[in-house]
């Protein structure tokens, strides 16, 4: 009875105790803890669609893909993923993603509450004989083109996630 007194006294059952309790906080905080914010009030524009690299005789255009983001929430937001379809004059030229998942939440974007922030992506359009006018319009006069995107971001505070569908065009 006194040697396992000795091994498990009350001292080592209170660290214990208290060792557990951080262990299971740090681990459920995030399911107990939400954070309210409306993704509704975070806006995602299209800002500019440009060449950025590419030349007639090649198989393939980097355009870059600028989205405008204004969060008009009271708090502090980022940005893990955002997935969208790009088209050009009603057609669709295809699908990207902008993905900071594997950035720790402090390096992605901070959306702050009415300050408006620009991330770019660079979207690769290939070569094909449907898209050979596309192609010709995009080295010579690309903002003679109608541009459009629409998709989902996932906005995100420290402990809360949600889906904002966003659509725009310039």
């Amino acid at each position: 009875m006194q040697l396992g007194c000795l091994i498990l006294g009350p001292r080592r059952i209170a660290l214990i105790g208290a060792i557990a309790a951080v262990a299971l906080t740090i681990i459920f905080y995030p399911l107990i803890v939400f954070t309210p914010f409306d993704p509704e009030r975070v806006f995602i524009n299209l800002s500019r669609v440009e060449l950025t690299s590419g030349s007639e005789g090649e198989q393939s255009l980097n355009l870059e893909v600028a989205f405008n983001i204004n969060n008009t929430n009271d708090i502090t937001l980022t940005t893990s993923r955002i997935e969208y379809e790009l088209f050009a004059d009603g057609a669709s030229v295809g699908t990207d993603t902008l993905s900071y998942e594997d950035v720790p939440l402090n390096g992605r974007p901070p959306l702050f509450s009415n300050s408006p922030i620009t991330v770019t992506d660079t979207f690769r359009l290939d070569y094909s004989d449907q898209r050979a006018e596309l192609f010709d319009r995009v080295l010579n006069s690309s903002d003679q083109i109608n541009w459009r995107v629409s998709g989902t971001a996932t906005v995100e505070s420290g402990t809360t996630l949600l889906q904002k569908t966003f659509s725009d065009e310039l």
